[in-house]
């Protein structure tokens, strides 16, 4: 058998594989599209509650570029960002993001679907 042959089987098996449509059909959300927000799901995962300045510093993100992946997040009701300031703090008030049940689920579901490849 040669290589293309080998080549061709493999793709052929790959693309009926249920572990790697499964994980096709979550990247293809609007949630996953963006390996931004898949990094700030995880890092809130593993955290539960980050600031944005913690979350600015590392992902590397501007404060506009995190604002933007942030409202994608909490529109799809995977965060929830509170603003609050401190008693006679002046500047604007922190901003904290916390990752809810739904967005813990969604993030333990990918981690699911790259595990079933067994890599």
């Amino acid at each position: 058998m040669s290589e293309e042959d080998d080549s061709r089987k493999a793709v052929d098996r790959i693309a009926t594989d249920q572990a790697v449509q499964a994980l096709n059909e979550q990247l293809a959300g609007p949630t996953f599209k963006s390996s931004t927000r898949i990094m700030i799901l995880v890092l809130l995962a593993l955290a539960r509650r980050m600031s944005a300045v913690q979350l600015r510093t590392l992902t590397g993100l501007g404060k506009g570029s995190l604002e933007n992946h942030l409202n994608k997040l909490e529109s799809f009701g995977y965060v929830r960002v509170s603003r609050a300031k401190s008693l006679g703090a002046r500047g604007p008030p922190r901003q904290t993001v916390e990752i809810t049940e739904k967005g813990v689920e969604a993030c333990r579901a990918l981690v699911r679907s790259v595990s079933r490849l067994g890599l």
